[in-house]
């Protein structure tokens, strides 16, 4: 009898929590990608362009999420990643650089999850397994290259390139910004203690171009926010 009544001591404190987690939550996400841009030289028309190499560009941003919704939780996150890399374009008139540049990516989330498992203690801490995906918008700030280059010398690479600026470059690159889509899939744990919530996660997208040379990374993810 007593072993009867643990038991259902316990049923009464996991299985509510696990049915219900919260309604709705918001704070900040910092995270670090998983990828490498290789060092490249190219050729074309007597000039050449060299890019150093990037990888692992940390992230960071704001997420919010909504959990009353019966089997499947939404949420939405926006982040900005960084990333410094140097390139430098010679031609027979002259040499340009090298500079330093950064790449951008500015990425909207939007995904759907669910929960796998999930435990607690009541009126203190909450924890759940999720898996999800969903649909990715991003806007990119390119790495330089060779067409990049020609368009900012006006349909040339004869030209002379010591007639461009540093500040000409750079914000030629920023008015290049390019837009890409794609989805993702990603699995984490959520915790919560009364309404500190907070997620750790890793996400594989699938996006071609945003990243030059690759059509997928990865990403690990820390979020801290406020759950209720």
């Amino acid at each position: 009898m007593k072993k009867l009544f643990h038991s259902m001591v316990i049923c009464s404190i996991l299985i509510p929590l696990t049915q219900t987690f919260g309604v709705a939550g918001f704070g900040v996400q910092g995270g670090q990608s998983l990828l490498t841009a290789n060092a490249s030289t190219n050729f074309s028309e007597g000039a050449t362009l060299n890019t150093s190499e990037f990888s692992n560009p940390f992230s960071g941003g704001a997420y919010l999420y909504i959990d009353a919704i019966p089997f499947i939780d939404l949420e939405a996150d926006f982040t900005l990643s960084l990333k410094e890399y140097t390139f430098d374009f010679t031609n027979a008139l002259g040499i340009s650089g090298p500079y330093d540049f950064g790449w951008a990516d500015f990425s909207v989330y939007l995904t759907a999850r669910k929960e796998i498992i999930g435990l607690g203690i009541p009126l203190l801490a909450k924890a759940k397994v999720f898996y999800g995906g969903g649909y990715n918008m991003h806007t990119v700030t390119p790495m330089m290259d060779l067409d990049l280059m020609k368009s900012a010398l006006t349909g040339d690479l004869a030209a002379d390139p010591t007639n461009l600026s540093e500040n000409d470059l750079v914000d030629f690159l920023k008015d290049s910004q390019a837009k890409y889509s794609g989805f993702h899939i990603q699995s984490g744990l959520q915790f919560k203690i009364l309404v500190l919530d907070t997620f750790l996660f890793y996400r594989h997208t699938f996006s071609k171009d945003v990243v030059p040379g690759q059509d997928h990374f990865g990403g690990l993810n820390l979020r801290i926010g406020y759950g209720f």
